[in-house]
This record gives structure tokens, C-alpha cells and sequence, in this order.
């Protein structure tokens, strides 16, 4: 197993195709997903913004290829993508957005709705609210019964974008 920047950077230039980044990476390796997990907890430390871009398109990669056909799970990620969701320091919010909808853990309830007010600075231009919108979809796909609650917040919201898709999204729960 290897995770490391410059195996990423040959792999984006082009320099190698996916399945001799995955076969680097060790996908198929029998401990890999707790190798990526301890990778993205180290990372989170040192909060190196670059190196988690490579862990969440990993992740994702992981996931495509061994977690539904072989039984594996995502919950262990849990933890780490909820502290990272709410973690101003990095780029790769919206990814992360999805990858706790995946999940689907109630546990990733509240700190989707707190993500709403974080306002990362590299998606100030986004008057649409993208980010916003799919932590709102989040919550909702969640669907449990603590999901009515937080939607509920937020249809008191004062962003009329998260106020009507909240609203959109607690009627489709009722």
C-alpha cells in the first residue's frame, strides 16, 4: 500500500492509467480501508488540504470498487468525515457532503445542518448556495426521525434558498 502526493500527481498528469494507481494504492489490499482511515485521521491533524483532495477521490475509488460487492462498510468513515465536513481548511466539502449521504448515519444529522452556516471561503461565489443545498438534500436522505427536526430549523432560515429547499424537503418527509 501507497497513498502519497506524487503517486496522485502522476496518476492526474496522466503518467499512469487508474488501474496501476489502484493496484499502487492498494485497493484490494486486505487492511487497506484501515490504512485510509488512519491516512485521513493523520491528515486531519496536519490538515494538508492537498493530500486529503487524493484521500477523498481514494475513498470514493475504494467505494466504487469493494464496498458494495464484498460487503464492506463505510460506517467506519463516519467520525472522520463528520469532523472534516465542519473543518474550514479544506476544499473538498462537497464531496464529503455526498459521501456522508451515502453513508446515511444519523450521526452526520447535525453536523450537515451545522455545515450549512461554515460559508467556506473558496465557494463565496456560489450565490446559488450549492454546498448549502446538498447538505439540506443530506439531511434529508438521511431520512431518520431526526431529520424532521433539523429540517424543521431550517425552514426558519434566513437564506430564502435554504428556507424553500428545506421546506421542499420536509414535505416530502410528512
Amino acid at each position: 500500500m501507497e497513498l502519497n502526493k506524487a503517486l496522485f500527481n502522476a496518476y492526474f498528469k496522466k503518467q499512469m492509467s487508474l488501474e496501476v494507481l489502484i493496484e499502487k494504492i492498494g485497493i484490494y489490499e486486505k487492511d487497506f480501508s484501515s490504512y485510509l482511515l488512519s491516512e485521513l485521521v493523520k491528515t486531519f491533524k496536519s490538515q494538508d488540504a492537498e493530500y486529503l483532495g487524493y484521500l477523498i477521490y481514494t475513498l470514493f475509488l475504494w467505494d466504487e470498487r469493494l464496498a458494495e460487492d464484498k460487503g464492506h462498510k463505510m460506517d467506519k468513515y463516519i467520525d472522520i468525515l463528520n469532523e472534516l465536513l465542519i473543518s474550514p481548511w479544506h476544499y473538498k466539502h462537497e464531496d464529503i457532503v455526498l459521501l456522508l449521504q451515502n453513508i446515511s448515519s444519523d450521526k452526520s444529522i447535525k453536523y450537515l445542518y451545522d455545515a450549512i452556516e461554515l460559508h467556506p471561503e473558496y465557494l463565496a461565489w456560489d450565490y446559488n448556495n450549492a454546498f448549502e443545498v446538498r447538505c439540506v438534500r443530506a439531511i434529508y436522505h438521511i431520512g431518520k426521525d431526526k431529520s424532521y427536526t433539523y429540517l424543521e430549523k431550517l425552514c426558519q432560515h434566513s437564506n430564502p434558498i435554504i428556507r424553500e429547499m428545506s421546506q421542499r424537503q420536509i414535505k416530502k418527509l410528512q
